[in-house]
């Protein structure tokens, strides 16, 4: 007998067949089981994203991407419970895990057409895709909501965000320029309008490294595009980019004569004014309200307007007029227009800007007893528009400081076009009162003498002319040729509009007036010749005869 039959128990083939058939399922099952396992660790987390609409999605097909590199995939599209957004449902490869944050950003990319340019082209062919900005601190949400157009600015981009409010509307828009010196630093990122607040919010993203450019003296305004400008040196017209001509723009700098602050932090806010002339006025925070009563036309003088001392503007028009209530009959009976301006001591110096009101009012207390006043001037002769003017009038009648509606009363002078047009208006009136008809009669009489005359001179010059020009005349002797040209020449001098004409003129009204006063004289004379030695005796009365 074999050693094999020798070890032989009956069943112990059975058992051995069997247990070798059950080892396969178990290790197909244990390779199941592993794959499931490999599956879901690999696939990374899930989340759902919120969108408007869900235009260009396509559940299982629409990818997820990170610079250009799939990192996930739509799994599903559906409604929201209430049926006013698109809800996706999304998950990330495992590998990209790590890109999901707190502060991750998610948008579509499809072709676009705007401010900032064209974008998304590619998307014709392949379709919309969702791009992924990886986020950068605190723990990933299980719900983002898509933003509606790309940023221009990654979160890992290195530079510095900002805010500014404005309660003007103006026309800016996301992609925006902001430019310092002319040069583009930065873009506005978003715009949003408050309505609880009534004003504008923008998100400013200033590129490193012009980040170190702002401080907290740094101030905002709107660049203008196109700009025109009259002053005395003549018309100026200043037109920036053309991109901020077509998409408006901001504008950083420092006012005049300011330094530069303190480092400004992520996300501080800043005021948008609505041009750099703004800015100084915004900043001035130390002034005077003063009232100005003008007897002038205070027509073209506009809140706003400047109030210049010799051509430097120290303040400016807060009220023109200054309506008070229930003086409405006084402006009447005074025949003066209140204007309310302020002078802006910011202006006039920084360094003593801060000092008291009270001493800026006794230095203008003063000024005002040497002659300091105030007058309208034209500012613009093409618009009409006025300005309030300062100057010293050493004839201006004595200061008498009086207070109006609270406020001091400014003293005031009339000069500029004012005063020159009440002048011709005082000229103008007295010709009105001359007797113009006799004058212009006797005037009218002298010429037509004067023309008679110099009508008998001219022809005599011509006659003369014409005889010097005869052949027989050219045959006389060369002495009496010259004589008749110095004639002629002489009679010329006689001529209409001359010097000697008029003398001779002059001389003969004289003579006339002497032969007339002389006239008595000389019929005295004739009669009785001893009269310029004996007075003058005169005959008896005749007597009659007596008859025979």
């Amino acid at each position: 007998m074999s050693e094999r039959k020798k070890r032989w128990k009956p069943g112990s083939d059975f058992l051995s067949s069997a247990a070798a058939i059950w080892m396969v399922p178990m290790l197909a099952l244990f390779i199941g089981a592993w794959m499931l396992f490999q599956h879901w660790y690999s696939q990374g987390p899930s989340f759902t994203l919120t969108v408007a609409t869900a235009e260009g999605i396509v559940a299982g097909k629409t990818v997820i991407r990170s610079r250009e590199v799939e990192v996930g995939r739509i799994e599903a599209v559906e409604l929201s419970d209430d049926y006013s957004h698109a809800v996706l449902k999304a998950r990330l490869t495992n590998a990209a895990a790590g890109m999901l944050k707190k502060d991750s950003q998610f948008w579509v990319v499809k072709p676009r057409v705007g401010r900032e340019g064209v974008s998304g082209l590619g998307t014709l062919l392949s379709g919309a895709y969702i791009e992924l900005s990886p986020g950068k601190k605190g723990r990933a949400r299980g719900e983002y909501a898509m933003l509606d157009r790309p940023p221009l600015a990654s979160l890992d981009a290195k530079g510095l965000r900002l805010s500014l409010t404005s309660s003007d509307a103006s026309a800016l828009g996301v992609g925006s320029p902001i430019n310092y010196q002319g040069f583009t630093i930065g873009q506005v990122e978003e715009a949003n309008f408050l309505p609880e607040k009534s004003e504008m919010q923008y998100q400013l993203f200033i590129n490193a490294p012009y980040d170190i450019l702002v401080s907290s003296n740094s101030r905002f305004w709107l660049t203008p595009g196109f700009e025109v400008s009259m002053s005395s040196e003549g018309m100026k017209v200043k037109m920036d980019s053309l991109e901020s001509l077509i998409n408006g723009g901001i504008t950083m700098g420092l006012p005049p004569g300011w330094v530069p602050g303190e480092q400004v932090k992520q996300q501080d806010e800043f005021v948008l004014f609505k041009d750099e002339a703004s800015v100084l006025a915004g900043s001035l925070n130390q002034f005077i309200d003063y009232v100005f009563l003008f007897e002038n036309d205070v027509g073209g003088l506009h809140p706003g307007a400047a109030v210049q001392y010799r051509g430097i503007r120290v303040g400016t028009v807060i009220s023109a007029p200054y309506l008070i209530d229930d003086q409405g009959v006084q402006l009447f009976k005074s025949r003066q227009i209140p204007v309310l301006a302020r002078i802006e001591v910011q202006r006039l110096s920084h360094r003593y800007a801060n000092a008291e009101k009270e001493q800026w009012r006794a230095l203008f207390s003063k000024q005002f007893k040497e002659g300091l006043r105030a007058s309208l001037k034209t500012s613009s002769l093409l618009t009409g528009g006025k300005v309030v003017d300062l100057n010293f009038y050493p004839d201006a009648p004595a200061y008498q400081p009086i207070k109006l509606a609270g406020y001091p009363v400014f003293p005031t002078a009339q000069a500029g076009l004012d005063q020159i047009e009440r002048k011709v208006n005082l000229i103008l009136d007295k010709f009105v009162d001359m007797d113009m008809a006799t004058t212009l009669t006797q005037v009218n009489s002298t010429l037509v003498t004067l023309d008679k005359t110099l009508k008998h001179v001219s022809a005599v010059s011509a006659n003369l002319e014409q005889f010097t020009g005869q052949s027989a005349t050219q045959q006389l002797p060369a002495s009496l040729n010259q004589s008749l040209k110095q004639l002629q020449e002489t009679l010329q001098t006689y001529d209409a509009g001359s010097q000697t004409n008029q003398e001779l003129r002059q001389s003969v009204q004289s003579l006339n007036q002497l032969m007339s006063e002389l006239q008595p004289l000389v019929h005295s004379l004739n009669e009785q010749p001893s009269s310029l030695i004996f007075d003058r005796s005169r005959p008896r009365d005749p007597e009659p005869k007596r008859g025979k």
